[in-house]
């Protein structure tokens, strides 16, 4: 009998023991790559650049996003950049070429001040229902010139994983005291989901 209680016991200890931990987040959605000798790189100060690609009106939300979810997770400072910050520099209209080039990235880096820039390009946006965002981040190191670390993520909506992806996401931002909206808000929210893509890309800086 006594023997009975003890497990029962023991039992109720486990359950409430793990009704109370923190949820778990799933692996991350995200992709990346990193260099051997990305831990050799001293980088205390990194740029964050105006994103390239098509985002319309959104694409401050999305840089103000990526720039709050890096800093969070990434051992540096992280710098978020805007065109006003850009406008005293002759650039070479990086927009209109689709990238940033080397002489750029330099002049930048000597500006600001900077260890390395994240050169960020949205592949496609949809804000509508079924929601969905495919973007890729590269940090490059300005001492070689060379990305030391990069991310890709494609995110629909309408896939499963995703939806599972993002519950995990909640569960974990409320347990953890963060204000976070209901997962059918989450779902037609475009702000939300650039910062549930920010904070997927950032995890896997951490996971290198």
């Amino acid at each position: 009998m006594k023997l009975a209680l003890t497990l029962s016991l023991a039992a109720l200890v486990a359950s409430c023991q793990s009704s109370g931990s923190t949820p778990e987040l799933l692996p991350t959605l995200a992709r990346s790559r990193a260099a051997r000798d990305l831990g050799g790189y001293s980088l205390g100060r990194v740029g964050l650049l105006p994103l390239l690609g098509s985002v319309g009106d959104e694409a401050a939300t999305l840089q103000a996003a990526l720039g709050f979810e890096l800093t969070r997770q990434m051992p540096f400072e992280v710098v978020t950049l805007d065109a006003a910050d850009l406008a005293e520099l002759r650039l070479d209209q990086p927009h209109a070429r689709g990238r940033y080039t080397p002489q750029t990235i330099l002049a930048i880096a000597h500006r600001f001040r900077l260890d390395g820039l994240i050169v960020g390009t949205v592949t496609h946006f949809e804000p509508f229902a079924p929601q969905s965002l495919g973007l890729g981040l590269e940090l490059v190191a300005v001492d070689t010139g060379l990305v030391v670390w990069s991310s890709k993520i494609d995110i629909d909506m309408s896939e499963v994983r995703v939806h599972d992806a993002l519950e995990a996401y909640q569960a974990a931002r409320t347990a953890g005291g963060d204000t976070a909206d209901d997962l059918s808000v989450l779902m037609l929210s475009p702000t939300s989901l650039m910062r549930f893509a920010a904070s997927e890309m950032a995890r896997t800086f951490e996971a290198n």
